[in-house]
């Protein structure tokens, strides 16, 4: 179980590097057509299936076009269709074997099929092009932590953030895995700093949440929790982890309450949250 969870934690992590990679590409877009423009708006606004539609559109007219690849293999990362990914990355590095992030992307989509061997290789290759990419060295430390190499993953992170020191992901998985290996006061100053670079994001108020949570703080993580909702009304890992900390907290209504919202939002949450949502109703009906 605990292998399965952490697995999903990196699996999570990784569309979020992913998502916000986009985010830091506006100027490649300006640059593009109108078809290549419209699916960057809809990547970014989670209308994954459209995005999809209008990268496939821009590269039949522009069949050339390794970022057409690249972006429609992105998108299809999170419709869950990673052959298809594979088959793009494939493609867009046939084009242009010196695109890094062609084989970044790569290496993304063998993490989903569960190929650590094949995705670390095409990390490899994407740093070897550009030293300094530092998505794909997020995903290599991710990597690394599921795999059990902490200490690996942070000293990857330590050097993503002295090239980019503002960069939220790196902040926000390095203060995941301090959390996870018991430095709650690292963590949290990690996650201090991905809020201040990132103060519209809902996963850095999980994760700060979670942080907060650990340290029996209940009342500051259910503030960030109600923050992460906030900005996204339909996040279940904000509902669950809310939930979680009404139950250490005592509150057994309102654990009930927030994990049978975040459960209803995403039942693929229901083996991680079962336990939880049962000691609850046990210790409510004591």
């Amino acid at each position: 179980m605990e292998v399965k969870k952490k697995y999903h934690s990196m699996i999570h992590m990784l569309k979020v590097i992913i998502l916000f990679l986009f985010i830091g590409s506006a100027v490649f877009a300006q640059e593009s057509e109108g078809l290549f423009t419209q699916g960057e708006e809809y990547f970014l606004q989670g209308r994954f299936a459209d995005a999809y539609f209008s990268y496939t559109k821009y590269i039949e007219y522009n069949p050339d076009s390794a970022k057409g690849y690249i972006s429609r293999g992105n998108t299809s990362i999170f419709l869950n269709k990673v052959k298809d990914a594979l088959a793009d990355f494939d493609k867009a590095i046939l084009i242009d074997p010196n695109n890094f992030k062609a084989h970044s992307g790569r290496g993304t989509a063998y993490v989903y099929m569960q190929n650590g061997e094949e995705a670390l290789k095409s990390y490899g290759k994407a740093l070897e092009l550009n030293p300094e990419d530092v998505v794909s060295m997020n995903s290599v430390a991710v990597i690394y932590y599921g795999e059990n190499k902490t200490a690996d993953a942070l000293e990857i992170l330590d050097k993503a953030i002295k090239i980019q020191p503002e960069n939220v992901d790196s902040y926000r998985n390095r203060g995941s895995m301090k959390l996870f290996s018991g430095d709650t006061t690292g963590a949290l100053e990690d996650l201090n700093r991905a809020i201040e670079y990132g103060p519209n994001r809902v996963d850095v108020y999980n994760t700060r949440g979670a942080i907060f949570r650990e340290m029996q703080k209940y009342d500051e993580a259910i503030a960030d929790f109600n923050k992460a909702l906030e900005l996204d009304p339909n996040s279940a890992e904000a509902y669950c982890r809310m939930g979680i900390a009404y139950l250490y907290k005592g509150d057994y209504d309102n654990a009930i309450l927030n994990m049978e919202k975040g459960l209803r939002i995403d039942p693929a949450l229901k083996d991680t949250m079962n336990s939880y949502l049962q000691e609850a109703k046990e210790k409510k009906g004591k």
